[in-house]
């Protein structure tokens, strides 16, 4: 990896043959689905962190404010958004591994993109997996939905296989599109893989997040314990499930959704 633009590396830090895990909160990370995933994947693997991207260029902090610590009148901290660059060799991995957490930029897109892939020993990557959520009308009493886009036809067949529906969509995109696009313009294998969450979700869904997860492992080779997310999903479905008894109007509202979601023209092969 070589240092250049606004990616800068505080460890320089040699990989061989790696995947990539991109994940950014706003728009494309629905009930934080998509990062908390990575810093699951984070946490679980002790990634070690080796850069970060330089957030002046990229954001209107009128739009998203930086983050302050106060204590007692004296100012701590001050935190503007966070673009941090994670690396693990692959002890517990088939491949070498970096993960990049993110904020979706609100500007300068394809500098920020070209940031990531001048940074990169492009010889030397396998495989990008991006990690998104999106709020549907889905019901949690059924699997998670989880839906794909994919750079070649071989990766889309790989996400037939996985269980992964792939997904037909037109309408405005998040940064993943662009990341995806300069894939291509690459050749670097790339998938964007997004967990359904339901739309009456309030807080973090560790369910959806799971199962995406557990799809992410299988694409990119990954040996990571799944089964303390497993647990923290399994938990919550058994909340929603308390809540639903309790709620006559809630458990009303589920019910239409599992009759809507089995009349709706989704293929039920790629629910797991």
């Amino acid at each position: 990896m070589v240092e250049k633009t606004d990616l800068r590396l505080s460890k320089k830090i040699r990989l061989n043959n790696f995947n990539m895990v991109m994940a950014f909160s706003g728009w494309s990370d629905a009930k934080r689905i998509a990062t908390y995933a990575a810093e699951y994947l984070r946490d679980k693997l002790r990634a070690e962190k080796i850069g970060e991207i330089d957030s002046k260029n990229y954001y209107d902090f009128a739009i998203q404010r930086p983050l302050v610590n106060i204590k007692k009148g004296l100012m701590k901290e001050y935190m503007p958004p966070s673009n941090e660059l994670y690396a693990v060799k692959g002890k517990d991995t088939d491949h070498d591994l970096l993960i990049l957490i993110g904020v979706e930029p609100h500007t300068s897109w394809t500098k920020y993109v070209g940031s990531i892939f001048d940074s990169l020993d492009l010889e030397e990557i396998n495989r990008i997996c991006l990690l998104g959520g999106l709020i549907d009308r889905i019901p949690h009493t059924i699997d998670p939905l989880i839906s794909g886009v994919a750079s070649t036809p071989e990766l889309v067949g790989e996400m037939r296989l996985g269980n992964i529906e792939p997904a037909d969509y037109d309408g405005p995109s998040s940064i993943h599109s662009l990341i995806m696009n300069e894939s291509i313009k690459k050749k670097i294998p790339a998938i964007s893989i997004w967990g359904h969450a339901p739309e009456y979700v309030t807080d973090i869904d560790p369910n959806t997040t799971y199962r995406l997860l557990d799809k992410a492992k299988v694409m990119i080779g990954l040996e990571i314990d799944l089964e303390e997310l497993h647990m923290e999903g399994n938990l919550f479905k058994k909340k929603l499930d308390s809540l639903m008894k309790q709620d006559r109007t809630f458990a009303e509202l589920v019910h239409r959704l599992e009759i809507d979601y089995k009349n709706a023209k989704r293929t039920p092969d790629y629910l797991t």
